[in-house]
């Protein structure tokens, strides 16, 4: 008998979870748009997300790496008035630096030689929505003043001057340490941090809150069988987790917090051979949470168990095991290489 089956479609949008309209009725039921648990530390979140939704401010949301941010910022644009306009995501980290600017204001034409066609920015591309910047104090110094200012006087110029235009869309702040550690290492504008600093959601890590372990690993497991169906046409054979798998999956620490558990998960789901999901297959070790590895280590581990067991399960076929992992064949190779395991000895 299975220990956990699949999480079920919720219905409150509000209590335990909530939909997320991120292209039409269907995607808002999407399982991956809800925000799963019922511990009082997602409750509170949930309370903040529908205060938000109550006004036009600005907002900032802190949390773990791993940690559901983006989540929260796309449902706090879909409980406001801002859910009329766009939805935009940036990762300040992942952006060069001279690119940002142009990203976020726009630019006039000519204004960047590398670039000289205009470009109207994801302010105004957004009117009437949010923009979410996550990482937000990777912005370069001189970015996060003219942020601070448009969200002051609700203006804005593109790249190369021209007249100020009008802020028309909710600005949420993103980052794994909170608006004040940021703002008092310097890594964050003073004056952003005011501006963002009248709500503060923060996400408690996974590993503070056990009693949705459980839950997010059965919305895991959902989101994890609809993509194996949607891949070979077929339901996984495994629809739930054995007692000794969810004994683990309480215990663990989940250092990389829901990202990390949602990937274990998909791993384990296409490794698994009976019905169930077992303890092996989840490859967590047998680490309390008062005995947890760096998460760099975390992760090293979790991929060389990976690969060695697709190879194993491959006996050794590298295209296929490629193809398993959802990687490029030599990016497959790379992997290999880094963790010095040789195919040959899975054939």
């Amino acid at each position: 008998m299975s220990g956990l089956a699949p999480a079920g479609e919720a219905t409150s949008p509000i209590v335990g979870s909530s939909p997320v309209a991120t292209g039409g009725v269907a995607a808002a039921r999407r399982r991956g748009d809800r925000l799963v648990g019922s511990s009082r530390a997602v409750q509170r979140v949930l309370e903040q997300v529908a205060v938000a939704g109550r006004g036009r401010f600005h907002v900032f949301i802190s949390g773990e790496e791993g940690s559901e941010k983006e989540l929260i910022a796309r449902l706090v644009h879909e409980a406001s008035d801002w859910k009329t306009g766009g939805f935009f995501a940036v990762d300040a980290s992942l952006v060069p630096e001279t690119l940002l600017a142009r990203e976020l204001l726009g630019s006039e034409r000519g204004a960047l030689p590398s670039l000289p066609s205009e470009s109207v920015g994801a302010f105004a591309r957004t009117a009437g929505g949010t923009v979410l910047v996550d990482r937000v104090e990777t912005l370069p110094k001189d970015l996060q003043h003219v942020l601070a200012l448009a969200l002051g006087d609700a203006r804005y110029h593109r790249v190369g001057g021209g007249a100020a235009l009008p802020l028309e869309c909710r600005v949420i702040g993103s980052s794994s340490e909170s608006l004040e550690a940021l703002v008092q290492t310097g890594l964050l504008d003073a004056e952003l941090g005011e501006r963002l600093r009248l709500l503060e959601i923060r996400i408690p890590a996974l590993r503070d809150r056990r009693e949705d372990i459980l839950p997010l690993a059965a919305r895991a497991l959902a989101l994890a069988s609809d993509e194996i169906e949607r891949e070979l046409g077929r339901s996984p054979k495994a629809r739930g987790f054995t007692r000794e798998a969810l004994e683990r999956l309480r215990a663990y620490g989940w250092p990389g917090n829901e990202r990390e558990l949602l990937e274990r998960v998909r791993a384990a789901l296409r490794l698994a051979r009976g019905d169930e999901i077992d303890a092996e297959d989840l490859a967590l070790g047998s680490a309390s949470s008062d005995e947890l590895p760096s998460f760099r280590d975390a992760k090293r581990a979790f991929e060389r168990d990976y690969v060695a067991r697709v190879l194993r399960l491959c006996a050794g076929n590298i295209s296929r095991a490629a193809r398993i992992a959802k990687k490029d064949r030599k990016d497959f190779y790379d992997v290999l290489r880094r963790n010095q395991i040789n195919p040959d000895d899975y054939r």
